[in-house]
Parts: structure tokens; sequence; C-alpha cells
């Protein structure tokens, strides 16, 4: 169950009148334990996504705003327009490792200074776009959780590039031979 915190409204005059932006934090009323910062201290051969990610809300800023788009009257009204925001660097929850990837993969989500950003208004309700924002965030920590797959540099030839090579010097081969002139 989520309370919240308080309510922070801002007028805004803005170039369409004026626009009341609505800022709640949520926070979780039963203590969260981040499972992903004991998969952090582990070995680095033990490195696996894991299935659920837990993100403790108390550090995520999410606010509401009026959505565009279709909708009616409603999207007129109705705050639907989810926007999370979070803090890359000091987020908890996220393995070092996992902090750096965001920072380089997603820079063009993250502002200067360093918070991460995403909405959603796909939807004509407050909650189905709050959910739909969690799990694009979800989503895109998994990514970011995988390792990137360390290249090998071939040394020399590979076996079948090899025996490719002595047919076509053994074809070239038998090509001069047959132009050479015949002595009877």
């Amino acid at each position: 169950m989520q309370r919240i915190n308080g309510e922070n409204k801002n007028n805004i005059n803005g170039r369409y009148g004026n626009i009341t932006r609505t800022s709640r934090t949520f926070s979780s009323s039963t203590s969260s334990t981040s499972s992903s910062s004991s998969s952090s201290s582990s070995s680095s051969s033990s490195w696996t996504v894991p299935d659920k990610i837990d993100i403790p809300e108390d550090q995520l800023s999410i606010t509401f705003s009026r959505a565009s788009g279709a909708g009616g009257q409603n999207v007129n009204k109705v705050n639907t327009k989810v926007e999370l925001r979070f803090h890359v660097p000091s987020a908890s929850f996220l393995p070092s490792e996992v902090q750096q990837r965001l920072l380089l993969n997603e820079a063009n989500r993250i502002n200067n200074e360093g918070y991460f950003s995403i909405s959603s208004q796909e939807y004509r309700t407050q909650i189905q776009n709050r959910k739909h924002v969690m799990k694009k965030l979800e989503d895109i920590i998994k990514e970011n959780w995988v390792r990137p797959k360390e290249r090998k540099m071939r040394k020399g030839l590979s076996k079948v590039s090899k025996e490719n090579r002595r047919e076509m010097k053994k074809r070239i081969s038998v090509k001069k031979e047959s132009r050479k002139r015949v002595d009877y």
C-alpha cells in the first residue's frame, strides 16, 4: 500500500494560459529491501539479471500533468501524464556498474545534473500510466543490467579460411599451368 506524503502545486503561466501541475511523492508503507545490492557484491562470474527489480519509490520523483492527444474533455481536465525522475549517481538500488551503463547508454534521457527522466501518456488514466512508466523503467534497467560481451581478437586465420585459401591457390596454379606452352 502506498501513501502520498505531500502535494505541491505550481501554477505556471505558459503559452497556452494557466497550467496547473501537481507533484506528488510516494513512499511505500512497508520497508522494501533491495535484492540488487546483495548481487552487486557477488563475484563477477555469477552476474545475472534479476527477474524483478525492487525500486524503492522514496528515491523516485513522480509528477503528474495534463497529457496531450486524444481523450476529449478528460484530457483537458485530468492530470494523466506521468513523469518519473531519479538521480542515477545516488540510486542505492542500482549497482555502480549498472549506474555507469545507464549514464553511458541512456544519455539522451539523463540531464546535466544526472537525473534520469521518462514519461508515459499512453493511457487515459493516471494509474495505468504510472504502471506503464514503472514497467518502462524496469525494462530499461534490466536492459542495462546485462554486461556487454567481451570481444576476443582472433589470432591468425581460421581452419576453414586456411582450407579455402589453399584450395584457391591450387586452382590458380592449375589455371596457370594450363597456359604454359607444351613441348611435343
